[in-house]
């Protein structure tokens, strides 16, 4: 993720004491700190910062839920609880090779702050640039098996019987209403598209599970070896091709971002479906099955963002229509 200058962190500050509290209680690094330098990262991270300690770099990543958020303080710390809980309840997950991010804290009066420690590494898209430009298959292989991993254990914490799939029913609902306010579709395609929607998704038969809820490939970083897991505030109980649709819309997107055709990532999300099914223990024929549906809702999803150029998104929500027509 791109990073840039935002501002110093001085001994005034609130937070400041808490940083280095957490450095001398949790990390035993007595090193003095005179200030912390303090970057933003890119738009796809708003209200996330990164804090490095002058004299001996220690780094720490703080997400507010507070006022730049919302106003309202109860929803923020809500917010903020959820996602430390669901963080540390998935530290089940974590070995050597799949890991969740392992929050510090959370600072409820410190504008419901969450503090966790900063990986230094490389997020999902960056090896999928890397695959295309370099033509590195077996190194995007490698990432794609190891976050196939992380997903299935995030999976299998918890299954719940015969869900009626009313969290993708209403997410699609609500994304199209985004679409329709950006003047990217009309009310008459907006009606129909919610209209095939509610049938396709009332037309499945599945559980549900714990999911990650966010699953973009800014989400995933890999460092050491090992995949990391970050921004799980959105995990919630819902069908497990929820993730897995969203990130075969995110390898669709990438490809057809760097001029290439979709099927050009075929491959790789053949292998993404195929390794998943063999540690899921679902068979493919099922998940390919049920699966169009969550990939055009990812591709519904990736075509909200503003930064995209309209006519780039417009393409997104064509090729995302042609797949539950």
């Amino acid at each position: 993720m791109s990073e840039k200058f935002f501002g110093i962190l001085k001994s005034n500050d609130p937070l400041f004491f808490y940083l280095n509290k957490i450095k001398e209680l949790k990390l035993h690094n007595f090193v003095p700190v005179d200030f912390y330098l303090v970057q933003s990262f890119s738009n796809t991270k708003k209200n996330v910062y990164k804090y490095t300690s002058n004299f001996d770099g220690t780094t720490f990543v703080v997400k507010f839920f507070g006022n730049s958020v919302t106003n309202n303080k109860e929803i923020a710390k809500k917010r903020l609880l959820w996602e430390f809980n669901k963080l540390k309840y998935f530290q089940i997950c974590s070995n050597q090779e799949i890991k969740i991010i392992n929050p510090y804290c959370y600072l409820v009066n410190v504008d419901c702050a969450l503090v966790e420690p900063y990986i230094d590494g490389k997020t999902l898209d960056y090896y999928i640039k890397y695959a295309i430009t370099n033509n590195k298959k077996d190194k995007l292989q490698k990432k794609i098996y190891l976050l196939a991993k992380l997903l299935n254990c995030i999976h299998k914490s918890l299954t719940q019987k015969h869900y009626d799939l009313s969290v993708e029913k209403n997410y699609c609902s609500k994304i199209l209403n985004t679409l329709y306010k950006d003047k990217l579709i009309d009310k008459h395609k907006l009606l129909n598209i919610k209209n095939i929607c509610k049938n396709g998704f009332s037309n499945i038969i599945t559980n549900a599970s714990n999911v990650h809820g966010d699953a973009t490939t800014t989400n995933f970083i890999y460092s050491n070896g090992a995949i990391y897991a970050i921004d799980m505030e959105k995990s919630k109980i819902a069908s497990v091709e929820l993730d897995l649709g969203f990130i075969v819309a995110e390898l669709k997107h990438h490809f057809m971002l760097f001029g290439l055709q979709e099927h050009d990532a075929s491959e790789y999300i053949s292998y993404f479906l195929y390794q998943y099914s063999l540690l899921s223990g679902k068979s493919l024929s099922y998940l390919e099955h049920n699966l169009k549906f969550f990939i055009a809702l990812g591709l519904f999803r990736i075509a909200r963002n503003w930064y995209l150029d309209n006519s780039y998104r417009r393409l997104l929500i064509e090729k995302a229509i042609d797949l539950i027509q």
